[in-house]
């Protein structure tokens, strides 16, 4: 199986703060990749530098064989290639199908002048995205939920709308920056069911997260940073035995 993403010796500082130091790695096509670490540890700043929100001070990353890193912001969506955020990022004044929509326009091909205008073209597209975001709705099992506003329903739902939007975007790879915060144990339950319902569809997942239980039960493959540098990666079992990984977590007396 190939890597769809590749980091080549990436390095990024904020003034005198190094975040990511000479990090290279990369993640397997239709896999699920975790990467784990105290705060701290380079692990949504290495999110940010994939999606384009940071550019790095040096090294590359490639999606797909291409290098991407050089791109801006806007046009990572484009190349199949969608996140959610550590800070729930989603629109409250509008309902969840509006918010899902939202990941749809993206693929939209209705110009300027064709929306201004109210074309058929436009008409058309418009139903198209109404109906391809019921669907992944519909995929996510929150359906039933869809005229709701967003403020109206429960956190957990706002989090599954937020990745829904992201999914219906129909990305390659998905980026998912802690969407366990905050969520009880069935609602994270319900998270790792989603995970896996994205995977079989073929998708790549990229996930950050804290949550340790959830990691080790949906990870093919598990990146530890810590202060920036690549620290141990390798299977769940190996990392759960990997005594650099217990010291950075534990404690050194953790492995006396």
């Amino acid at each position: 199986m190939t890597d769809i993403l590749t980091v080549r010796n990436v390095s990024k500082s904020f003034g005198g703060l190094k975040a990511i130091t000479d990090l290279s790695t990369g993640v397997r096509e239709g896999s699920i990749t975790a990467i784990i670490g105290p705060n701290g540890a380079g692990k949504t700043t290495l999110f940010n530098l994939i999606s384009g929100i940071y550019k790095p001070d040096c090294g590359s990353i490639l999606f797909k064989d291409k290098r991407i890193d050089t791109l801006k912001p806007y046009i990572i969506p484009y190349l199949g290639i969608a996140r959610t955020f550590q800070k729930l990022s989603v629109f409250p004044n509008m309902n969840v199908l509006e918010n899902v929509m939202v990941g749809r326009y993206p693929l939209s091909c209705s110009g300027f002048f064709t929306c201004a205008l109210n074309l058929k073209k436009y008409r058309e597209e418009e139903k198209d995205i109404r109906e391809k975001a019921l669907f992944w709705l519909s995929f996510m099992s929150i359906e039933h939920i869809w005229d709701k506003k967003i403020r109206e329903i429960p956190f957990e739902k706002q989090r599954l709308v937020e990745i829904t939007r992201a999914i219906a975007s129909e990305p390659e790879l998905i980026l998912l920056d802690e969407s366990a915060a905050g969520l009880n144990i069935t609602e994270t339950k319900n998270l790792i069911d989603a995970i896996y319902k994205i995977r079989e569809l073929g998708k790549t997942v990229l996930v950050v997260e804290h949550d340790m239980d959830l990691i080790m039960e949906i990870s093919d493959t598990i990146i530890v940073l810590n202060f920036g540098e690549k620290i141990a990666e390798g299977l769940p079992k190996d990392i759960q035995g990997n005594e650099r990984v217990i010291s950075v977590y534990l404690g050194k007396e953790a492995i006396k």
